[in-house]
């Protein structure tokens, strides 16, 4: 949606890749190995899910909103790379209560999850044991993720986005 700003200037009151991120996983593109196993399965129950890429924009963010709104979840996103939401105190305080609500359609996203504690990782395995709900964990780092909680989640792998597909999108 556009705005007219001071002086008549014309402002973005979104931003480019959300006003244009993916609504569904059908819609995700430079992905086709995981898209297509994902459309061929005849009834898909959501686990937890590890998105892993080595660089960034491959669409690990995108495709956990797709999913939420494909699945018709409430999606709540954490960036577990901030001082506040990187520590065990993050997990008690926040995700306990929100994880333990009764509420089944529900996905926790929680982008670049490498960067937890370990304490945090140690809690969240418990957390994701008894969770009301999905755990989709982003990151770039796969070796910073404790073995408990590689364990817990199907790892998905992200390829870097070919430029005929970035054509495609625009």
């Amino acid at each position: 949606m556009d705005d007219k700003g001071r002086f008549g200037v014309v402002v973005m009151s979104t931003i480019w890749s959300i006003k244009h991120r993916p609504q569904t996983v059908d819609d995700v593109v430079g992905q086709p190995h995981i898209t297509d196993e994902w459309s061929t399965a005849t009834s898909m129950a959501l686990t937890h899910m590890i998105f892993y890429s080595v660089g960034a924009g491959t669409g690990k963010t995108s495709m956990a909103h797709a999913l939420a709104n494909d699945n018709d979840c409430t999606l709540h996103v954490f960036n577990a790379s901030s001082k506040k939401t990187r520590g065990i105190e993050f997990i008690e305080e926040q995700l306990i209560p929100l994880a333990s609500n009764g509420q089944k359609n529900q996905i926790f996203l929680l982008d670049e999850a490498d960067q937890l504690t370990p304490a945090a990782q140690s809690a969240l395995k418990g957390v994701m044991e008894n969770t009301h709900g999905v755990f989709i964990l982003t990151c770039n780092d796969l070796s910073k993720l404790t073995p408990w909680i590689q364990s817990r989640c199907n790892t998905y792998v992200f390829k870097p986005i070919d430029v005929e597909d970035s054509i495609q999108v625009l």
